[in-house]
Formats: C-alpha cells, structure tokens, sequence
C-alpha cells in the first residue's frame, strides 16, 4: 500500500512537471531562462494572454494602450464585446473597443484631454503603474526610493500604491524610469504580481521621509522639516525651519549603499548601511573606523509623533543612539538615557 502511494505521488509529480514544462514549450521564444516566464505561463493559463499563430509570444515587444487595456480587462473578467467608446479614436470596430470602453466606465482608463485615447501608444512604465493601481483599487501607500519621480506627477500616488503592494521595486539604481516603455513580459509582472502572491517582490525597507508631509522635531527647540520640490542631483531636498527664525537645507537619499543624509554642496554621512543586521558596522565621518553599529532591528518605539514599528536602532562609538523607523527617518537620538532629539508630530 505505501508502495503504491509513492508510486501514485511520483505519478502526478511528473504530470504536474511535464505540464509545466509543455506549456513553456509552447511558445517558441519563452525559454526557462527568461525573467519573466513563470508569471507569463500563469497568465496564460489565467486566459489573459495568448500567444501568435507562429507559436510565440513575443515577450519583449511594446505593450500598446489598447492591449494593456485588453489584459487589464480580461483580468478583471469585464466585457470585452466591441461597441462604440467615448474615445473620437476608438471606434466600434476597434479590436480592443469593449475592453476599453468597460475599463473606461470603471475609472480605469481616462483617456487625454482632447477626448482620445491613443490606442496604439506604447504603455509607460508610469502608465502601467496607474492602470493597475486603479483597476486593482489599491490604497495602501509607501515612501518610495525613487529618485526620477516627485509629487507633482500625476502618476505618483499610483506608484507609491505598486510599490506597497510588492508590484514593483523599480532598477538597481533606485530609479522608476517613469517614462520607459513597457514590454509584454514587464506589463505581464504587474498584473501577475496583483493577481497572485506567490510573484510579489521584496524591497528593503525604505527610510525617506514622505515628501507629501511635514515632520516637527523637538531638540533643545522646535525645527519644522519641509519638503522643497527641486531636484538636487538625486536627493531630496528638505528645508528646516527652526523657531528662531533661521532656516537650512537637509539632503536625504537612500540607493545601494543605504540611508544617507547630507546638506548641499557639501559631504553626507551614511546613517544606515546594508545589510541591516545587528552587528553591522562601518565608518563614520572622516573614515572614523566601525563608527556606527546596528545594534537592534524591529524595534517597536514610541515617541510624542506616535508607535514605530521595524524601527533599526544604531549606536556610535561615542555613545549616541539613533532611531530610524521606515517612511519617517530619523524619529529619535538619546545620548546616556538623555533624549537630544524627537519627532514630535507628522502634518
């Protein structure tokens, strides 16, 4: 009996591989080693996409607003059956003309100003991300690292939105490209990544303040830290307005060597470095050897501003202890038991 069990467990093992492996052969130019394969084999079983009467699936041509417009719509199982748009380009007889007008009904899509909607566009990467923020009614938001984006885009609450839901974690670099055009493979990891869990991807936890917000600190006086929309070279700018009436520029950054802040033309220090881990170590200002040290993750700390949680607690070599707390930054420095600094209050 527990032979025969084995033997039927290997059975449907090998069927369920080989059913795997069958479907990946289908398409001629999705090989295993391709990025995005997995997620693109799920939308094919899902209905979502298909692939080409010469047995591809042209994973890395252009997506166009019509055939984002169609994938979003067969996600979300809308009515694709053409018919005529509120769009002066979209007539009835477009191929993707009901999935567009049901997306449009929906809020989804909401076209450009001249009343057209461009169907043939190649879809941006900050296109893409507003398609599925709406269309997925995505409300959970997080500082993002970006350094190619700001608030006054239209765009930007949306991709705040994909990068709190593991959609997204943009390039190496820690940029967005907003304005990249997307593949069929890249438009495919959105929408795999909103449907199923088991393709969400991980980003280390961000430490910038929110530009859309106000920070107050207590330190010895109340300094007020206000977000200043230029571009700084890849930093964010924040000036500080302190209750003396004097004010001064803070730099904020955080890319693949950590949480770093600085002030304009003029040095930064890395407050936290990769890999966050207790223990971790590295210099400080002047090549100050093992200057700073991890010395707790997850913290949970509370101070006039509220409770923080996954707060990293980092000690200096000459007693300090700093306390940064994700999408917030800095919200604490004691000294001997002594606090010198606090986040009193969030606007």
């Amino acid at each position: 009996m527990r032979k025969w069990f084995l033997l039927s467990v290997a059975f449907v093992l090998s069927l369920s591989c080989f059913g795997q492996i069958a479907l990946a052969a289908k398409f001629t130019d999705l090989p295993p080693g391709h990025p995005f394969q997995k997620e693109m084999i799920f939308l094919e079983n899902e209905g979502i996409i298909g692939g080409y009467p010469d047995k591809t699936v042209r994973p890395d041509a252009e997506v166009t607003r019509a055939h984002a417009a169609i994938m979003i719509g067969r996600a979300l199982k809308l009515n694709g059956e053409q018919r005529s748009t509120t769009f002066s380009d979209v007539g009835a007889e477009h191929f993707a003309s009901g999935y567009i007008a049901s997306a449009a009904d929906a809020g989804i899509i909401k076209g450009f100003s001249d009343g057209t909607f461009h169907p043939n566009d190649i879809l941006t990467r900050e296109q893409a991300a507003t398609l599925i923020s709406r269309a997925f009614h995505l409300t959970g938001e997080s500082t993002v690292p970006f350094t190619d984006i700001s608030p006054s885009m239209y765009s930007y609450t949306h991709i705040k939105r994909v990068f709190a839901a593991n959609i997204t974690n943009g390039y190496e670099d820690y940029t967005f490209r907003p304005y990249v055009k997307v593949t069929r493979a890249q438009f495919s990891a959105f929408l795999a990544r909103t449907l199923n869990d088991e393709y969400k991807i991980e980003f280390p936890l961000v430490f910038l303040k929110d530009p859309s917000k106000v920070y107050h600190y207590e330190d010895g006086g109340h300094a007020r830290y206000v977000y200043e929309n230029e571009d700084y070279e890849n930093w964010n700018l924040w000036q500080v307005y302190r209750e003396d009436g004097t004010k001064y520029p803070i730099l904020e950054r955080q890319d693949s060597e950590g949480y770093k802040i600085g002030y304009p033309y003029s040095e930064y220090s890395l407050q936290i470095a990769y890999p966050i881990e207790v223990g971790h170590t590295w210099d400080g200002y002047g090549d100050l050897p093992d200057y700073y040290k991890i010395t707790a993750t997850s913290l949970s700390v509370t101070t006039a501003a509220g409770t923080f949680d996954n707060v990293v607690e980092v000690t200096t070599t000459d007693g300090y202890v700093s306390y940064f707390a994700p999408s917030t930054g800095l919200i604490k420095i004691t000294k001997d038991g002594e606090t010198l600094a606090e986040l009193i209050k969030i606007e």
